[in-house]
């Protein structure tokens, strides 16, 4: 190959692909032919590796939309909110058909096995018929559906979503109780894009503007009373791991902030931030 380094550019730009030479500054260049390549900087690049890398592993996780929660979180009680946490871990990826192993549809008895809720046939039924009468889960023929507008698998469509993990929802489901579950469901729509926090702005893009929710408001949000709340985040864990962190400054009066636990409950479209994962690294 010729001396690149005494080439015009015009010459470079349609010789092929490689490495040249700024003719006045001597940096390195990498060339290639505008009609099949474009520029794009090393962290860009990076950047849109982690996102799909991440955004591959689609069968780790379900969505949730977060407008449409407070339309669930109104037609369920609390402890339903729990039941239907769990069952759309198990809606599958083209269809929103409720499946089990083999992209079998799930039937009755089985929900009432991974709801866990075999002695209380009654509960389930009613769950099951609250879910119908409001559209959350919708029946076709033998075959039972989770309604989209709610929770769904695949591309999010520009939605203000948050992503549930299957495995971690399920781990919890076997360590906590489905009214402690539900009392997360109600919490999904005030996760902060950023920061994985618990407020009244969950899209602010300024973090110096997060209008962090207190103990007492996330309380009424949930419906439950302040010290019912403080009662009931202890317990909220798998594996040890808490699911919510309570975070407080030095003095007494000092406000209080909630975050989840971004391995249960996530929403960027990127790996966690290492600090809001080390927060979550000890365990009890």
């Amino acid at each position: 190959m010729a001396n690149l380094r005494n080439q015009t550019t015009e010459y470079i730009a349609f010789s092929g692909t490689g490495t040249a030479y700024d003719p006045e500054t001597g940096e390195p260049l990498v060339y290639a032919p505008a009609s099949t390549h474009k520029v794009v900087n090393i962290a860009q690049a990076d950047s849109h590796k982690e996102r799909e890398g991440f955004k591959g592993r689609q069968h780790d996780f379900t969505f949730a939309d977060m407008s449409e929660i407070g339309t669930v979180a109104a037609a369920l009680t609390t402890a339903q909110c729990g039941y239907l946490l769990v069952l759309q871990c198990h809606v599958d990826y083209e269809s929103g058909r409720l499946i089990g192993k083999g992209s079998v549809s799930l039937t009755t008895t089985q929900m009432l096995d991974i709801l866990q809720l075999k002695r209380k046939r009654q509960t389930f039924y009613d769950f099951l018929d609250a879910c119908l009468a409001a559209g959350i889960i919708t029946k076709d023929g033998v075959d039972y559906y989770i309604n989209p507008l709610y929770h769904f698998r695949g591309v999010s469509q520009n939605r203000a979503v948050i992503r549930s993990y299957t495995a971690k929802v399920k781990q919890v489901y076997r360590e906590v109780n489905a009214t402690d579950l539900g009392l997360m469901y109600r919490m999904l729509p005030y996760v902060h894009y950023g920061t994985n926090a618990l407020c009244v702005n969950p899209s602010e893009a300024n973090p110096r503007k997060i209008r962090w929710l207190n103990g007492k408001e996330l309380a009424a949000i949930v419906g439950i009373h302040e010290k019912s709340l403080s009662r009931s985040l202890p317990r909220m864990k798998f594996g040890g791991e808490y699911i919510l962190a309570r975070l407080k400054f030095g003095a007494e009066s000092d406000p209080v902030r909630y975050f989840f636990n971004p391995n249960v409950f996530y929403r960027k479209t990127t790996q966690p931030d290492d600090t809001l994962l080390a927060m979550f690294s000890v365990k009890r």
